[in-house]
């Protein structure tokens, strides 16, 4: 580990000299595991050991069930199983990466990214808990990732930018758009982009009542280190100027 960070800050200090900006890069480290811990770090306790990257792992509302992300059969996918660790079901097969799932509030439902498409241009998806009925939310010639439901509300929100342009720097902000779910499946409105700042705005998440809204923004310049932003939500704008539902089924 203190090797890898050594080389991480000597490439970025050399970068800066240079002038040059990387492109991200997300590593799939191969001895990640997964692992809890209660809230003062006792009780430390390992829930995978295959061979390969495990990582990208979140609760469902009720904490019985454990999503997480893993390479263990060639190229990484969205598995499922018990809080404990047992039980470990896959959930998507299909060639390129899928990643970053969340349970929906009533966990019926799970959203994630994938770039099956396309390599590393990210789209988002939604499936049910069970792995069937998928649905893209997004497509195009861009970039949406990071997909978080709102607690209360029927909104899946995420961040994305438009690629179309290759003279300029993608310009990445917060998305929202309404959804219904039944038993016949999932439908989407178009999506209301909540944020507008030349920095980009990424990773955002709910509190768990709703209303606030945490995100990593860069907002000091082209080479300003990333930093966590809060902000109070105006639940009944958004409400109010979201789009519609298309109409029918």
């Amino acid at each position: 580990m203190d090797a890898t960070e050594a080389a991480a800050r000597a490439q970025a200090e050399e970068d800066a000299r240079s002038g040059r900006r990387r492109r991200y890069q997300w590593d799939f480290d191969p001895c990640m595991d997964l692992f809890t811990a209660l809230p003062d770090g006792s009780d430390l306790r390992r829930l995978t050991d295959t061979p390969g990257y495990d990582a990208e792992c979140s609760f469902s509302p009720d904490g019985r069930r454990l999503l997480f992300v893993s390479d263990r059969d060639g190229d990484p996918d969205v598995y499922v199983a018990d809080a404990d660790g047992s039980n470990v079901v896959q959930l998507t097969d299909a060639p390129g990466y899928d990643g970053g799932p969340f349970f929906s509030p009533d966990g019926e439902w799970i959203c994630y990214r994938t770039d099956r498409l396309e390599k590393d241009l990210l789209q988002v998806h939604v499936m049910r808990a069970d792995g069937s009925g998928d649905v893209a939310v997004t497509s195009g010639n861009g970039v949406r990732w990071a997909p978080y439901w709102h607690p209360s509300r029927p909104w899946l929100m995420w961040t994305g930018a438009d690629h179309g342009d290759g003279t300029t720097r993608p310009n990445y902000d917060v998305w929202i758009a309404r959804y219904e779910a039944g038993a016949d499946g999932i439908r989407f409105g178009e999506p209301l982009r909540i944020t507008d700042h030349p920095g980009a705005d990424v990773l955002p998440v709910f509190s768990p009542d709703g209303s606030l809204l945490m995100w990593t923004a860069s907002r000091g310049g082209e080479r300003a280190p990333s930093q966590l932003w809060v902000s109070r939500v105006d639940l009944e704008a958004i409400e109010r100027d979201l789009p519609a539902l298309p109409a029918g089924g």
